[in-house]
């Protein structure tokens, strides 16, 4: 009986730790008493057919991280066998952890989970020159499942201007620059939303909006309830 107990409670604790670690899943961690730095670098060896921005996608990277990380690899295509560097180590942010909590300068969204002592930390493509996301507090006031994009007037024009037409309403589907999930934030127009362009997370790449990889948002959309607040910094971190 104590044999089965104890194999029981190391099989609970690596379930834990595979569930919390694995990068099928977001990158999600237990807050350290001390410190601010969670996670590690990894190295892997590319497969066939891999490339950078595939593997950025798999293991819940930004693009530019991965690239920044790996600037030795040009090569679109990855050779098999390849090593690959997995900057999957982060610096929590400032201030209050609870929440959501945006860092531009990182392009990176921290989730701290109600009444645990986790963080979930996803890559994100913000606003590119021109459109910034803003800088404040606020919070997650609706949700929408395969939503509808509006281009606004705005957007519109800039799209003319470069000999595109934009309907009035993109539904729903492949082609939606929204992808299948959306939370509307307290800030006008500014959304947290998946994309049809996963190429664009870990950049600045939106008209303000902040997207995130398809299984990301779809994760963060059932986890973060309506009125979890959001708070958008700027803070440039410095690894540990």
């Amino acid at each position: 009986m104590v044999q089965k107990q104890n194999f029981a409670k190391w099989l609970g604790a690596f379930l834990f730790n595979f569930l919390i670690t694995s990068p099928l899943l977001a990158l999600t961690y237990k807050i350290p008493e001390e410190g601010n730095t969670v996670g590690e670098y990894q190295e892997v060896q590319a497969e066939k057919g891999d490339t950078l921005i595939e593997l950025a996608e798999q293991f819940d990277i930004g693009v530019y991280e991965m690239l920044r990380a790996n600037h030795h690899l040009s090569q679109k295509v990855l050779k098999p066998g390849t090593k690959v560097i997995i900057p999957a180590q982060f610096n929590l942010p400032t201030g209050p952890r609870e929440g959501i909590v945006l860092n531009l300068a990182e392009m990176q969204l921290f989730y701290y989970h109600p009444d645990q002592n986790l963080v979930s930390i996803y890559p994100v493509g913000i606003g590119r020159q021109g459109w910034s996301t803003p800088l404040g507090v606020t919070k997650i006031v609706s949700k929408q499942v395969h939503p509808a994009w509006h281009p606004p007037i705005s957007i519109r024009r800039e799209e003319a201007r470069r000999g595109i037409t934009l309907p009035l309403v993109v539904p729903a589907g492949p082609h939606n620059p929204l992808g299948q999930y959306a939370m509307h934030l307290g800030f006008s127009g500014i959304l947290i939303h998946g994309t049809n362009r996963p190429s664009s997370i870990g950049l600045r790449s939106s008209h303000g909006c902040i997207r995130m990889y398809a299984d990301d948002i779809k994760e963060l959309f059932s986890t973060a309830p309506l009125q979890t607040p959001v708070r958008v910094i700027n803070e440039l971190s410095h690894k540990e």
